[in-house]
């Protein structure tokens, strides 16, 4: 182990986006979060991290979100890391942003992994993967995905994860990313409890879809359950997974709480076709990307 990171070391690290696949709410929990069920899956719109070994302290600068202040996950990730290992000396994190804001993509979440992943990068470490998944899971609820990313199984709050093999069918995803986010906090305030009889195993039809590798029959089994809370503050949502479909979406849903929506299409020239028509009809950005498997299977992290 080394006593710290020379100074001026840099580590350079990609933080990609999530979509949900599925999402399942199964009731309120006494901590006042959200028991919930979900298939995440990694796709390559990432924000780009960049952190640099100082003598002391922490500052986190990013063009898109001036002012972020010790409150923001980045910076309470850094400051988990050097609480957690007692190592001297500070970092600085410059985030370029990719990821939407208020998205439901996971974009703060996936930076807070990715500045975990760069200090031990930094600093030579390679702790236990418990120990790690541990501080990211006191982090927030996605964070612990984000530390490998691929496909997985979220449960509880989010924190408690279970890999999947990579969907083994092809497919590419159009992300429709509007103007303007929604807050989480907004959406699952309109989220109804489940009815016992809710839906008990439509994560499971799912997960069966997803392992057959058949796009059109798991485009039949996505949902989301709180794609009505959501479509409930913002109609228009509602209007661009219509239009999805009906340019050829193999399957459309809400990502998270919003404000994002994706179709998944059979390739790459599906995709494109969908885009370029589909943006002369909303405002806001067609992004077209790919899902990705997981993080030790792709190399992001640079010296």
């Amino acid at each position: 182990m080394r006593a710290g990171a020379e100074r001026g070391a840099a580590v350079h690290i990609l933080a990609p986006a999530k979509i949900n696949l599925g999402l399942e709410i199964l009731g309120r929990r006494p901590d006042g979060y959200h028991e919930l069920r979900t298939l995440l899956q990694s796709i390559a719109l990432c924000d780009r991290v960049r952190i640099v070994g100082i003598p002391r302290g922490i500052r986190v600068r990013c063009e898109a979100l001036p002012g972020l202040g010790k409150r923001n996950l980045a910076y309470r990730a850094a400051e988990q890391f050097f609480e957690g290992t007692g190592l001297p000396g500070g970092v600085e994190i410059v985030i370029e942003k990719r990821i939407p804001v208020g998205g439901g993509l996971g974009g703060g979440s996936s930076d807070a992994a990715a500045v975990l992943l760069g200090c031990c990068r930094l600093h030579g470490l390679r702790p236990e993967r418990r120990l790690l998944a541990s501080t990211a899971a006191a982090l927030g609820s996605d964070v612990p995905f984000f530390l490998d990313g691929g496909s997985g199984i979220g449960s509880g709050r989010g924190e408690s994860v279970e890999s999947l093999a990579p969907w083994p069918g092809r497919a590419a995803a159009l992300l429709y990313l509007p103007t303007t986010g929604l807050a989480t906090a907004d959406v699952y305030r309109r989220v109804v409890p489940p009815p016992l009889t809710a839906r008990p195993r439509a994560l499971t039809i799912l997960l069966a879809r997803w392992r057959e590798g058949n796009l059109a029959r798991l485009g039949k089994a996505l949902f989301n359950d709180l794609e009505e809370p959501a479509f409930s503050l913002r109609p228009e949502l509602a209007t661009v997974k219509e239009a999805l479909l009906g340019e050829g979406a193999a399957g459309a849903l809400l990502s998270g709480s919003g404000s994002s929506v994706f179709g998944l299409y059979d390739g790459d020239v599906a995709a494109d076709r969908a885009g370029r028509r589909l943006r002369e009809r909303f405002p806001g950005r067609f992004v077209k990307t790919r899902l990705l498997s997981a993080r030790r299977r792709w190399g992001v992290v640079k010296r």
